[in-house]
């Protein structure tokens, strides 16, 4: 059985970053570090423009 993926809030910081991991999956983060965790699971995802 698949899990649906988790959704995270959206941060009050107007300086997060927006990340696209699969094609539905969409993430805000606080910081450009928090990023590399991220592209080791997932390598093919996208930074967003804000």
């Amino acid at each position: 059985m698949r899990t649906k993926p988790k959704t995270v809030l959206p941060t009050l910081n107007p300086k997060a970053i927006k990340v696209q991991l699969d094609y539905k999956t969409i993430i805000t983060i606080p910081r450009m570090e928090a990023l590399k965790a991220w592209l080791y699971r997932f390598p093919d995802a996208k930074v967003l423009a804000s």
